[in-house]
């Protein structure tokens, strides 16, 4: 068996040795082996069984052999390998019936190629990397963990069961490989959790068994008395064992020498020796290697306990740290440092910090949920740029600690360098982990921090780069209780160069999986200058989420610029943070109850002093309280949301309640400043902020504050009110009507008084179709005698084919009425606006009736010229049309008909009183004018009527065969329409379907709506004579916001409404007046293409 195992230098050296002898002179061999091995990296110490025995089956599968398979104490499998770098390792495969076997991984071969899979819930994948490749064995090694939350992962990705749940790690011990043998070829085969085998040569040329006395070493041995030398005896097997040469390599804290002839290694130990090691390096003269590391141990060195138990173990713990030496006195059983109790750090007034940047700290600390306690420590800025507990973590975890207790500080003095971050916790922090963790110390920073000079402070971490602090649920919060503060300094930058102070992080620089969740701050935050925020001053990439902060916020708490008015370019400042630098910032989740004022009047936000990260879901009710400063085209000062905002599409979802105002008059009483609202979200850039996508305290007055801009008088009883409001963008334009004089109408209108009225376009409702605008209907109403004062759009349509949703009652003449199951299926549609003969007006529900009388029976007509003419129903056998049914409704257009069923009986009646039918007037009687029968032979065509007191009726089923029976041309029978509203049946003038019954007898129905559309609606007094139509205009950024229905209804309430419900509104709200002569649109359609051709409008008109 001929393997290379360490490299081509090394083969060549081996091959001139020719043989080996006691009498061969191996010196120069062994110096270049000794080069050589100088050069391997250095071994890392072993992981848990589970990665070990990947790291076995990986090794094997590269080229690497088993040396030797033994069994322990408890009978499990120890198996001991090497790999390329001929390094031997063991690793323990439990093989006790208590062990759960873990099919976590496997392997199965694919187009020749070998490669890891993963096995949960009976599912088998193939293993894939980050880009979505299969990991070939041969490749990289898989890593199996167990997160913070107990699932098992492998890569960082948890593993999932058939059901798709991250499978859950038990507290059962578990292993990968469930079998060991031999095969016929004498190779070791070692059988997966799933099934699959991986195969290896067993290295059987030559081995070597150590012994002390009687006792074979394993991988490590407790010297019992390390002030006398040690005697290791060996034994090389194998059937090249007389061919093989050993050599002492590397001892480290011992000295061993080898004695060939006696088969013995003798080591001694110098004074205070604790540990140490040596390695012995076998080789032959086919070019194996092998080389075994004994690890030794002094027992007398071994600790009374493992972990921190004083401050005096904590400073020799940051000692060993820093010097680069092992601390693994101060670590637990699972390798983590711990903290054994309370540490009381009274009479330590200067801390040196754990970890440095040459010997950052690279474990695992676990407070154990306890406190260090008493903490006054001072520190001199000028020997140092890191302090705090740890001063520099890398790769590392940090959980379970409380640092500090309330009243405990950590003053910096002295004159700070480049680059200074001071924290409770860390200074800085690279790709580690900070969770379960609380700070109580306050940072009082007194030194200088010279013009231009980084310096970085927080409760939590100075600097974090890609780092977790807290996490992704609460079990792993992290919260700030300390002051961060700063005295008078001279570095006036705003930038990344200038003064950062954060609650939690003070500088989160740009780099992959930055996070800070579910972390509190709820110590005051302050630097006169650079940029502050109760979580992070800088914020460069990453994501903070679910976090919160309670601290004040402030620049110049100091005064160090007290009086002077032009110092606001020097800080950003914010609730959450100072400033976030790039799109790669993420804010969700957040809320700011802390207020923030500056002294200075610089851009100061709820959430942020200068944004240009997302900012979704958030909420601030904290104070935000500043002076604007106006700097030509800039803006300096406070905004409940920021300061500055790149992009209006930045924050989504957000809340602002609080308080808003200026620094000279609430800077001693800041929740008595004006309520948040739209127009105070953002100071610089006001229209980078969508006021529809976020929301502020809506159930304010302050919200409904608005200023009249225009009132006209168009008649006694009718005046126009145009309004903007305070507070947010929104114009508002009002009729109000006083029904109690006479003179004053409310009448409604079919587009061309046709009805279906198709416009043929798909309902694609932009801009002027073929029907007529509102503006043409007025007109053309006037024309033909109407004194129109005012019109608005009313209807809820289908533009293509041109009928309405719902009744739709004119001058008392029912000229719409959809079919029976239309009505029912449109719920919201219930309601309508009626005006009443009496002169009153409603908002209820309306239910209509149609009857028709024929030799004394009574029969239902289900509809009035709706579009089911078109085809007739089974189930609904009567409807009726009039002359407002025409067959080509525009002549210009012909290809757009309204075609009546062939196949039907029609029946034609003409109302004896040369009146058309009116609603709730009772019957009409009529004489037959007219019979169609199509029912055995269609008609070519059915009749279309022309006169308002004709009416027709479609016959189909029974119903045809009793009207045939008992019909002629010349009989008379009886029609009427009945319509009751809310229970009520009286004449009726005009009525218009409606949407919603916001507003019903004084009770807010509390209906939710999820956008802010353009609006017309109405509202009526509890009397029913005072009417308001309501057109709001809206979709028009920073002109004029939509309305929701609670707004509608707040709104109505202020002009004394009782009852509330909405007409048509979007991109077809439109207000038509006609004032000094001439008629005109007054608001402004969202439309892009202008007015609409709507269905159904209204009109104010005076009565001629």
């Amino acid at each position: 068996m001929k393997r290379t195992m360490i490299t081509t230098l090394l083969a060549s050296v081996l091959l001139f040795a020719g043989g080996c002898s006691d009498n061969f002179d191996d010196s120069a061999l062994w110096k270049g082996v000794d080069e050589i091995y100088n050069q391997l990296t250095e071994l890392e110490k072993q992981a848990d069984e589970l990665n070990g025995q990947v790291r076995l089956l990986a090794s094997v599968v590269n080229g690497g052999v088993i040396t030797s398979i033994t069994q322990d104490a408890e009978g499990n499998d120890v198996v001991r390998f090497k790999g390329a770098d001929n390094v031997e390792h063991s690793v323990t495969v439990a093989t006790k019936d208590d062990v759960t076997t873990a099919p976590i991984l496997g392997t199965k071969e694919d187009g020749g190629v070998l490669y890891w899979t993963t096995t949960a819930g009976g599912k088998t994948d193939f293993l894939k990397d980050t880009d979505g490749a299969k990991i070939p064995v041969a490749g990289r090694t898989p890593e199996v963990a167990v997160d913070k939350e107990g699932y098992w992962t492998v890569n960082g990705r948890r593993l999932t069961d058939a059901a798709g749940s991250p499978l859950k790690a038990e507290g059962k011990e578990r292993s990968l490989i469930t079998g060991i043998s031999r095969d016929a070829n004498g190779n070791a085969v070692f059988t997966l959790g799933d099934g699959s085998t991986v195969s290896a040569p067993v290295f059987d040329a030559f081995n070597i068994v150590l012994k002390v006395g009687d006792t074979v070493l394993g991988d490590e041995y407790v010297v019992e008395d390390a002030s006398q030398p040690l005697t290791i005896g060996y034994e090389i097997t194998g059937e090249k064992a007389g061919e093989t040469i050993l050599r002492i390599m590397r001892a480290e804290k011992l000295t061993a020498t080898a004695d060939t002839a006696a088969g013995t290694i003798a080591v001694a130990f110098g004074n205070a020796f604790e540990e140490g090691s040596f390695a012995v390096m076998l080789c032959d003269t086919e070019e194996n290697v092998l080389i075994r590391v004994v690890r030794l141990a002094a027992k007398s060195a071994k600790p009374e306990y493992y972990g921190i138990k004083t401050a005096e173990d904590l400073r020799k713990f940051a000692e060993a740290v820093n010097s680069g030496r092992s601390y693994d006195r101060y670590r637990d059983e699972s390798g983590d440092v711990v903290l054994l109790g309370d540490i009381d750090m009274t009479g330590t007034t200067e801390w040196t910090p754990i970890g440095t940047a040459e010997n950052p700290f690279t474990g695992k600390f676990d407070g154990k949920g306890y406190a260090l306690k008493n903490i006054d420590w001072t520190a001199d800025a000028a020997k140092s740029t890191a302090h705090g507990l740890f001063g520099v973590l890398n790769r590392a975890t940090v959980r379970n600690l409380t640092v500090g207790a309330a009243g405990d500080k950590l003053t910096v003095r002295g004159t700070a360098g480049a680059g200074t971050a001071v924290a409770g916790v860390a200074a800085f922090a690279t790709e580690s982990v900070i969770e379960s963790v609380t700070n109580n110390v306050s940072i009082s920073f007194e030194a200088e921090d010279p013009a231009g000079t980084l310096v970085m402070l927080a409760g939590i971490a100075g600097q974090m780069t890609g780092t977790t602090i807290g996490g992704t649920s609460a079990a792993v919060k992290c919260a700030n209780n300390g002051d961060i503060t700063t005295g008078p300094i001279a570095n006036t930058a705003n930038g990344g160069t200038g003064m950062q102070v954060g609650g939690i992080c003070a500088y989160i620089k740009s780099a992959e999986n930055n996070l800070i969740g579910y972390c509190t701050n709820n110590g005051r935050v302050n630097a006169p200058s650079g940029r502050g925020g109760g979580l992070a001053g800088t914020f460069e990439k990453g994501t903070i989420a679910n976090s919160l902060n309670n601290g004040l916020v402030e620049d110049d708490a100091a005064g160090q610029y007290a009086g002077q008015k032009d110092k606001y370019g020097i800080k950003r400042m914010g609730g959450l943070v100072g400033g976030s630098t790039t799109t790669g910032c993420v804010i969700e989740n957040c809320n700011n109850l802390g207020n923030v004022i500056t002294h200075l009047g610089c851009r100061t936000g709820g959430f942020s002093g200068h944004n240009l990260g997302t900012i979704r879901n958030c909420k601030n009710t904290g104070a935000i309280i500043g002076n604007v400063t106006v700097d030509g085209t800039n803006l300096h000062g406070p905004g409940w949301a920021c300061g500055y905002n790149q992009s209006a599409s930045l924050i989504k979802g957000c809340i602002g309640n609080g308080f808003v105002g200026d620094y000279d008059t609430y800077k001693d009483a800041p929740t008595t400043a004006p309520a948040a609202m739209h127009t105070t979200a953002v100071c610089h850039k006001q229209s980078n902020y969508d006021t529809e996508e976020n929301t502020v305290d809506w159930s304010l007055p302050a919200y409904y504050d608005w200023e009249l801009k225009q009132s006209v008088q168009l008649h006694p009883g009718v005046k126009y009110t145009y309004y903007e409001f305070t507070n947010l963008p929104r114009k508002m334009h009002v009729l109000e009507l006083d029904l109690t004089n006479d003179a004053v109408e409310i009448s409604t209108s079919m587009a061309d008084d046709i009805v279906p009225n198709p416009n043929g376009n798909n309902n694609s409702n932009n801009g002027k179709n073929i029907r007529e605008t509102l503006s043409e209907n007025c007109a053309r109403k006037r024309a033909e005698g109407q004194e129109i004062l005012a019109g608005f759009n009313t209807g809820f349509f289908n533009s293509h084919d041109g009928f309405p949703r719902g009744l739709h009652i004119e001058e008392g003449r029912p000229d719409f009425v959809n079919n029976k199951t239309v009505r029912t299926s449109l719920t919201n549609h219930a309601n309508a606006f009626t005006v009443f003969k009496d002169r009153t007006a409603s908002c209820g529900k309306k239910v209509f009736t149609g009857k028709i009388e024929v030799g004394g029976a009574e029969y239902e007509y289900y509809s009035i010229n709706d579009t089911i003419l078109r085809q007739g129903s089974v189930s609904q056998e009567a409807n009726l049309y009039t002359a407002r049914y025409k067959k080509t409704p525009h002549p210009g257009t012909p290809s757009l008909t309204n075609p009546l069923l062939k196949k039907a009986l029609y029946v034609v009646a003409k109302n004896t009183s040369g009146n058309p039918m009116t609603v709730n007037d009772g019957w009409f009687e009529a004489t037959v004018t007219r019979i169609d029968d199509g029912r055995t032979t269609p008609l070519a065509e059915a009749p279309y009527l022309t006169t308002l007191d004709e009416w027709a009726v479609q016959l189909t089923g029974a119903t045809a065969e009793a009207f045939a029976a008992k019909l002629s041309v010349g009989s008379t029978l009886r029609i009427r329409a009945d319509v009751a509203v809310d229970g009520v049946t009286k004449p009726i003038v005009t009525q218009n379907s409606t949407m919603y019954h916001l507003l019903a007898d004084g009770v807010d129905k509390n209906l939710s709506s999820s956008v802010y559309d353009p609006m017309t609606y109405v509202g009526v007094d509890q009397a029913g004579t005072k009417v308001h139509f309501f057109v709001i205009d809206g979709r028009q950024d920073w002109v004029s916001m939509g309305v929701k229905f609670y707004e509608m209804v707040r709104i109505a309430q202020k002009f004394g409404c009782w009852n509330v419900t909405r007409f048509d509104g979007g991109g077809s709200t439109t207000l038509w007046l006609y004032t000094d002569g001439a008629g005109k649109v007054v608001n402004k359609p969202s439309d892009s293409k202008g007015e609409r051709s709507c269905m159904n409008y209204m009109h104010v008109r005076i009565k001629q």
